[in-house]
């Protein structure tokens, strides 16, 4: 009983978020992400939900796409303000529009953007202090990566060559950390059987448009069959073993 009134005491002291994404994939990785920074995010799917949740309840910042089903995010943060229910809220809007229409007056952040940037972007607006973040807890099950592809086995074949495509931002540990762990794993391939072309959107945005990259890091595979993205922090080698599941021991 003591834990479960800790754990609740913790909840309630997260900073609440609410999050207007059409996007299933996106998201559900930017809730996952805004929940590992310590704060409690409200997921909704268009800008009448996000109306709806904003008049039931009080949040302590809004963060909502720009293009969703029928209202813009830009109409939500009108609405709300003129309905008085963001007069402590900041928000946020998110949008790969450099001159989005309805966002006048709202702080906007384009696409393709990082996911550290954008914690960043949270913590300053509110107030830059950091979030009181969850307890971790070992997963059941779950396998240590450390030293993971060490042993260089590089026999490994597929039938076809597989491009791995990465979309990454400079300077930002989320990316550098997503690259490292991918050249880990590749190690355990040969280089003519699996190729990886790393794209640096924060040098040209432009080169993420062919995939729609909203966010870095994001690995495509973009060869044998429908593309496979992965998002976000790549940290679970079985992710990207997965991508390569075609390829065999020789």
């Amino acid at each position: 009983m003591t834990r479960w009134i800790e754990s609740e005491i913790e909840a309630l002291a997260r900073p609440s978020i609410l999050l207007v994404e059409d996007d299933s994939d996106i998201c559900d990785l930017l809730s996952t992400l805004l929940q590992l920074a310590g704060y409690k995010p409200t997921a909704c799917r268009s800008a009448e939900e996000g109306l709806e949740c904003l008049r039931a309840q009080q949040f302590d910042l809004v963060l909502t796409d720009y293009m969703l089903p029928i209202r813009t995010g830009g109409w939500l943060i009108q609405q709300a303000e003129a309905e008085g229910l963001l007069e402590a809220t900041p928000a946020l809007l998110v949008t790969a529009h450099p001159h989005p229409i309805e966002a006048k007056g709202v702080e906007v952040i384009l696409k393709p953007f990082d996911l550290d940037d954008l914690v960043d972007r949270i913590k300053q607006k509110l107030g830059g202090g950091e979030p009181a973040r969850p307890a971790r807890r070992k997963r059941a099950g779950s396998k240590q990566s450390s030293g993971f592809g060490s042993r260089g086995h590089g026999g490994e074949e597929c039938p076809d060559p597989i491009e791995l495509i990465l979309y990454v931002s400079a300077h930002s540990p989320q990316s550098e950390s997503a690259l490292e762990n991918i050249q880990e794993v590749l190690t355990r391939y040969k280089s003519s059987r699996v190729n990886l072309t790393i794209h640096d959107l924060s040098k040209n945005p432009r080169q993420g448009g062919a995939d729609g990259i909203a966010l870095t890091p994001t690995l495509v595979k973009a060869s044998q069959g429908p593309r496979t993205f992965i998002l976000g922090h790549i940290t679970n080698p079985e992710l990207l073993l997965e991508l390569l599941e075609s390829c065999e021991e020789s």
